[in-house]
């Protein structure tokens, strides 16, 4: 299924449908909207979402922004669900000052995406896509109508 950017950033942001879990269990919060940060190392959630799933938080951590600035912050261990997919054991970190999801590599990484700029959507597919396939789509799109 294809999820359309989110046209209230600018640019436009590709955003993954996401539910929480706590470990084992069946989905208890969500689904909300998430935010893909392939520069973001490790995924965030909003402290309120945690302490709504009585998750157990594992760890004290330091996490330094994109400016040099580091920080402690709490750790915890969740199952993520991201477009029905589920992921266990997810290690997130609490964001008191913000509602939003940030999904970083640590769950993109387990994701085969497919960003499509110019189509603004997201899709996680199933499986991989064939490199000729994809290669022979590219060109026929940069080459354009004949």
């Amino acid at each position: 299924m294809s999820r359309p950017f989110d046209a209230d950033y600018t640019p436009p942001a590709p955003m993954l449908q996401v539910q929480l879990a706590r470990r084992g269990e069946g989905p208890r919060l969500g689904p909300a909207l998430a935010f893909v940060d392939t520069g973001a190392d490790v995924t965030f959630m909003p402290r309120d979402w945690l302490d709504e799933l009585e998750a157990t938080e594992i760890d004290v951590v330091r996490v330094r922004g994109i400016f040099g600035e580091s920080r402690s912050a709490l750790l915890y261990k969740v199952d993520l669900i991201v477009e029905g997919q589920r992921l266990p054991n997810i290690n997130v970190i609490a964001l008191s000052s913000s509602s939003e999801i940030i999904l970083g590599r640590n769950v993109l990484n387990r994701l085969v995406l497919l960003l499509d700029g110019p189509g603004q959507t997201t899709d996680v597919l199933s499986q991989r896509p064939k490199a000729g396939r994809l290669l022979r789509e590219s060109a026929e799109a940069l080459a354009g109508p004949v």
